[in-house]
């Protein structure tokens, strides 16, 4: 028996949920969805600003609030000059938030961790560590924000750039760094 045109062409009330459900979730669970996104983001590999073409990134970890207080008394308790103190506050976030030092050889593929064969391949997992590992030797005891100067060539403009990124990924754990952050001026 043949169905008229009109009635062959309407699809049944079930085929039309079940089918849009599967393909297009409601708002509300896309909105879930990437709560659930943002909300598991804890870490993430920046690429360190130039060193880029080598693929080093470093790993950073989610801080929260109390710590970022505890940081920011310290540094105002070290030194007055807003400019100084807002650069070590960045400084300070960056090399706390730290948590090792890895290759990125492929988008898809898990970095590597650099590993320091002049300390029986210890995985590089501070700034200072990092720092040595490219060569540095501190007059003294070096600290780890002479160290961070050491990787960024001493220029405080890579550091802040890179300071913004870390900062940015913090205020948005959804971010996807490679796309958003760095877009294509890195």
């Amino acid at each position: 028996m043949d169905l008229p045109e009109e009635e062959q062409a309407t699809p049944f009330v079930h085929d039309i949920t079940s089918d849009e459900t599967q393909e297009h979730p409601s708002l509300a669970d896309q909105l879930r969805a990437r709560r659930a996104e943002i909300a598991e983001a804890k870490e993430v590999y920046l690429p360190i600003v130039g060193y880029e073409q080598f693929g080093v990134v470093a790993q950073h970890r989610l801080m929260d609030r109390q710590e970022v207080e505890r940081i920011g008394r310290k540094v105002l308790n070290e030194v007055r000059d807003r400019g100084e103190r807002n650069m070590r506050i960045l400084l300070d976030t960056i090399i706390n938030s730290t948590e090792g030092f890895f290759l990125q050889v492929g988008e898809d593929e898990q970095p590597q961790e650099i590993l320091d064969a002049n300390l029986g391949d210890s995985p590089v997992i501070s700034w200072d560590g990092f720092a040595r590992y490219l060569g540095w030797s501190p007059n003294g005891e070096g600290d780890a924000r002479s160290a961070l100067y050491f990787v960024f060539g001493y220029n405080e403009f890579a550091i802040g750039q890179y300071g913004i990124l870390l900062n940015r990924w913090m205020g948005n754990t959804g971010i996807k760094v490679d796309e958003e952050l760095l877009g294509e001026g890195l």
